[in-house]
């Protein structure tokens, strides 16, 4: 007992109806490859026949040979590891079926381990491809891909329960589909993502919703949104008493684009007349969105586009005096980044309603009239601590998979690779265990 006890701990086997030979293991060429073959055997006495459910009793269920089955294990030592596993036969004398000995370890009618399906979920959390993981665990891509939609069908949107507040965001996804863009929502305390819809029309996105019950839209209380305009009337006919809440990165990209407009535009008009003044609109394009408060004013350094030393501030003053237009429009970018930056509501109206409009770049002017267009849910803003940060962050990591990947044909499988991945190394524990029960 102590020699099978052994072997099942190096294994990391658990079921002591498997005794091992005393020749054990051995190492063969399976597939092409040197793997370890570990040779078992499976028997016990069964309480009962599993055809006709009787008891055994006065030896009526007798022992009846041996099949053998090559079951896949765990690779050790980056060999592929195979269980030659003789199963004992049982014949049942009152109803004269046989059946065959079975353990916790594997399914029934299935060669690959239970762990190994374990290990293939824990992995599918991290980015790594399909092929990456099939390889470790010398399986197919076709077995990574059955086993994770087996538990992903599991984790499947049960439409039972929404949080208080959400993000909602999009992304490209797999090209099999009408639309480019895939629909997907967080949970905007928790971060969690709850689910991702095949595309981001706005029937789709209804329909979703409206399969939750009033009850639970009911308690949404609010929604962070881009400035994506058709997500506006979705969130009021789906959510009724949800404020809406445009993230506060989509404010300022809106503007500092605009400003980046601006200064291109500015700076080609420099490319033949003034080559030094466009290269330096060129050179110098970070300072641009720069805070004016965070430029360095007291240390000087030499520029060779100068051909002197100078400071920051003093290289700004220079390009800005290059150009009205550019010079309003930053001063502009500069006091509503400032507003945003101290919730200043007021102040960012003011800025937004009081400004001269043909003072400004066209696509400054532009960029006014959409967040004149938004004010109050702006204002929403500016009195919510929500935003899409924690969304946007998961979105990169869904970028990372699909490119590890070389994109995804099938958007299930993406859909539900994307919510194992997100799942925490606990809960993919947690999953992984419903090929022990």
């Amino acid at each position: 007992m102590f020699h099978n006890d052994c072997i099942r701990k190096s294994i990391d086997l658990k079921d002591k109806n498997i005794t091992f030979d005393h020749l054990f293991c051995e190492e063969l060429v399976i597939k092409g490859r040197k793997s370890k073959v570990y040779h078992a055997k499976l028997s016990y006495q069964p309480e009962e026949c599993k055809e006709c459910k009787k008891e055994n009793t006065k030896h009526s269920i007798v022992k009846n040979g041996f099949m053998l089955s090559k079951i896949k294990w765990i690779s050790h030592t980056r060999y592929p590891t195979y269980l030659f596993l003789r199963k004992q036969r049982f014949l049942c004398r009152q109803c004269g079926a046989s059946f065959l000995a079975e353990s916790l370890e594997f399914e029934k009618h299935c060669f690959i381990a239970r762990r190994v399906k374990q290990s293939v979920l824990f992995e599918i959390t991290d980015a790594t491809s399909f092929k990456d993981i099939a390889k470790r665990h010398a399986i197919s891509s076709t077995t990574v891909i059955r086993t994770m939609r087996q538990v992903g069908n599991e984790r499947r949107n049960h439409f039972k329960t929404l949080p208080e507040t959400l993000c909602l965001d999009e992304f490209t996804s797999t090209k099999n589909k009408k639309g480019k863009y895939s629909f997907i929502y967080s949970n905007a305390s928790s971060h969690k993502i709850i689910d991702i819809l095949i595309d981001n029309f706005s029937r789709t996105i209804r329909d979703h919703f409206l399969r939750y019950p009033l009850k639970e839209r009911l308690k949404v209380k609010a929604i962070v949104v881009d400035m994506n305009a058709g997500y506006f009337k979705r969130v009021k006919e789906s959510f009724p008493n949800a404020s809406v809440v445009i993230d506060r990165f989509h404010l300022v990209q809106l503007i500092n684009r605009a400003l980046n407009v601006t200064r291109i535009k500015t700076m080609n008009t420099y490319r033949t007349a003034a080559a030094k003044d466009y290269r330096k609109l060129k050179r110098y394009w970070k300072l641009f969105l720069k805070e004016s408060n965070d430029l360095d004013y007291q240390t000087y350094h030499y520029h060779r586009l100068f051909k002197k030393v100078i400071t920051e501030t003093e290289i700004m003053d220079y390009l800005l005096s290059l150009n009205s237009q550019l010079k309003e429009t930053y001063q502009l970018y500069q006091d509503l980044l400032y507003c945003s930056k101290k919730n200043d509501y007021e102040g960012f109206k003011d800025l937004i309603l009081m400004t001269k409009k043909h003072e400004l770049s066209p696509s400054m002017e532009t960029s006014i009239l959409t967040l004149k267009k938004h004010l109050p849910r702006i204002k929403n803003t500016f009195q919510s601590t929500l935003s899409n940060g924690s969304l946007e962050g998961s979105i990169n990591k869904i970028k990372l998979i699909k490119r590890i990947a070389y994109s995804y044909r099938n958007f299930y499988n993406y859909h539900d690779r994307i919510l194992l991945s997100f799942s925490d190394k606990k809960i993919g524990n947690e999953n992984a265990m419903v090929f022990a029960a």
